[in-house]
């Protein structure tokens, strides 16, 4: 990255000082009408200007983003400092001005997030995402977990030499797609097996293992679909996107999986119209955020998620229904906010059953619950709601998704996804797990990717993946004593919780103490952000945390190393948030809604 020149230097001072110039000016001489749109203007107009600025004098994008996601939190945190000197000075700031910096750092965060509209995906779409999902989806009664792979070398090579028009240059493109999947070198995962590499010619030569379960008509139409799949991307794109972990949701999110999938054969526009849903998700997220906390929780959750560099847009972005199981466990922490306790609890287990680790946070829900009972020898009336609300959406769910999936859906889940997916560590993988069967140090000796990844092996990362299982074998009992140990801290700040929220929010900790999980799936410490309704001091912390994570990701080459400094920050701010919460002076002495979520009556004052 270049320096900038004393030229571009004093343009972006110029800029500035006009930018500010016209905001005090709107500000102080518009009509008064006219003040509040001018200064939501004024914030829109910053924010362009912020990523124009980005975009012109920094030669790499990606670089460039990650600089603003630190800039944004880092921005945020000294408002946070200057908002405690003024209250310290006792000269307060207005809170329009507050809500004013807040707004405009949430709506920079997001935009940061989906990299300044720079998406990396051509036409917006995730073909490689989409591939598992649309497909898995749409033939899973064909192909249950393991037959993505196998079956799409199978079609391919049928479909022989094919003649399609590249949507780009309108010129008509001849691709011999036997010939690909019967070279040599051609390798894919092995899902049903040992969910290492395989060369396809073990697959080719057994084309009845796929075609024996399609009907003809769908055979078809799985081979156009993989068609196009296959033309939409470049080969190299296309030969890694078969060296993934195929299809592994549970079998709900399979029901509305396979609705829209079934809708429309694979084409540019119905991907793209797919890839929208996430969009919808996550602006109703951020929409019940503000609608249970207010703008202040809001704007702080906004700047974490979008300046967080262990879920980025990169991974996600452009896929499809891959935000539905955030979108429903944030609601659900909104719902029970709000006194909707039935609705919460359908909300969490809808967000369980779409990815089970979501359900975990379930264990502020019943550790509230149980020294409640404890206590009274009767469960609180908001309990009992949330359970009957819990209870009712896994009694509609889970026999559709049976009449969906299939009778044996949910073996096929447990033997794939469970049993032999979750066994097999990933250089992105987040978790307990992953501290545990980490070892620091140089050499082969060490099991880092760094020393252990060799190319000469079918699959590369085969001596890396069973050093790790090894070391985790062999240290798990410590795994189990940090469990063992965080229940019971846990079970000691709850027992002055009566906030069922507080505690679910809370609870992440278990997701990172008890589950392995991809990189992408921390969005969900965007639950820390509703805290600071109660607990301002977790404001300044949380926009650290962002901007730390940016340099670790920055820092750090290889992935195993990168992944697990990442699981162990954020697993030491969930312990940093147990610990504030565990004082003697409550927050809810000063907001008593707790304890109406308790089971007592509401009072005047709200949190």
């Amino acid at each position: 990255m270049k320096l900038l020149t004393s030229q571009q230097v004093i343009e972006i001072v110029i800029a500035l000082c006009a930018y500010l110039g016209v905001a005090y000016a709107l500000n102080s001489f518009a009509p008064a009408r006219f003040r509040v749109p001018a200064r939501y203007g004024t914030v829109a107009a910053g924010v362009a200007l912020f990523f124009y600025g980005l975009d012109r004098y920094i030669d790499e994008h990606a670089r460039a983003v990650d600089m603003a996601k630190v800039a944004i939190a880092m921005g945020a945190a000294l408002c946070v400092f200057y908002e405690t000197h003024r209250e310290g000075m006792r000269r307060p700031i207005a809170e329009r001005w507050k809500r004013f910096a807040g707004v405009a750092l949430a709506v920079a965060a997001i935009i940061a997030y989906f990299n300044g509209f720079r998406f990396g995906y051509p036409k917006y779409y995730h073909r490689w995402d989409q591939f598992h999902y649309y497909m898995g989806a749409k033939y899973f009664p064909e192909m249950g977990y393991d037959g993505l792979y196998k079956c799409a070398l199978i079609a391919q090579d049928e479909l022989g030499l094919v003649t399609y028009t590249n949507e780009d240059t309108g010129r008509p493109v001849k691709l011999d797609m036997s010939k690909e999947v019967r070279h040599p070198d051609k390798k894919i995962r092995n899902l049903g097996g040992d969910n290492l590499l395989m060369p396809a010619s073990e697959v080719l030569s057994k084309p009845e293992i796929c075609k024996a379960h399609f009907a003809p008509e769908r055979w078809e139409a799985f081979k156009a679909d993989v068609q196009f799949f296959r033309t939409a991307s470049d080969k190299g794109y296309w030969e890694d996107m078969q060296k993934d972990h195929g299809y592994n949701p549970p079998p709900v999110w399979t029901i509305m999986g396979k609705f829209w999938a079934d809708l429309q054969p694979a084409s540019t526009r119905y991907l793209q119209f797919l890839a929208s849903f996430d969009i919808f998700y996550l602006l109703g997220m951020f929409a019940a955020i503000y609608w249970a906390f207010g703008w202040r929780v809001f704007a702080v959750a906004a700047i974490f998620w979008g300046c967080q560099s262990s879920a980025p847009f990169y991974w996600t972005g452009g896929a499809f229904l891959r935000q539905d199981w955030l979108f429903y466990l944030v609601l659900s922490a909104c719902l029970i906010r709000k006194r909707y306790f039935k609705l919460a609890g359908a909300s969490m287990v809808y967000a369980g059953l779409l990815r089970i680790f979501p359900g975990l946070p379930v264990i502020g829900w019943l550790t509230v619950a149980g020294i409640h009972l404890v206590r009274h020898k009767r469960m609180a009336r908001s309990h009992v709601q949330v359970l009957i609300g819990g209870v009712l959406a896994a009694a509609v769910l889970i026999p559709v998704s049976l009449k969906v999936a299939g009778k044996d859906s949910y073996q096929q889940f447990y033997e794939h996804t469970l049993k032999v997916h979750d066994q097999t560590p990933l250089t992105n993988h987040m978790g307990l797990r992953v501290l545990i069967a980490h070892e620091p140090g140089t050499g082969v000796e060490s099991g880092r990717m760094k020393y252990t990844k060799d190319t000469k092996l079918v699959d590369p990362f085969e001596v890396w993946k069973r050093m790790r299982n090894e070391r985790y074998a062999k240290y798990r009992w410590i795994a189990y004593g940090i469990i063992a140990a965080s229940l019971a801290g846990f079970i000691y700040v709850c027992r002055r919780v009566r906030s069922l929220w507080v505690a679910q929010c809370l609870a992440q900790i278990f997701v990172i103490l008890l589950s392995q999980l991809t990189c992408y799936y921390y969005s969900f410490m965007i639950l820390s952000a509703p805290l600071t309704r109660l607990k301002r001091q977790i404001e300044v912390p949380l926009f650290g945390l962002a901007a730390l994570s940016q340099f670790i990701w920055i820092t750090f080459t290889y992935n195993d190393d990168k992944y697990t400094v990442l699981t162990a920050v954020s697993l030491a701010f969930c312990y940093y948030l147990l610990w504030i919460f565990s004082g003697k002076t409550m927050p809810w002495a000063r907001h008593p809604e707790p304890a109406s979520e308790g089971g007592g009556k509401p009072t005047a004052q709200q949190a």
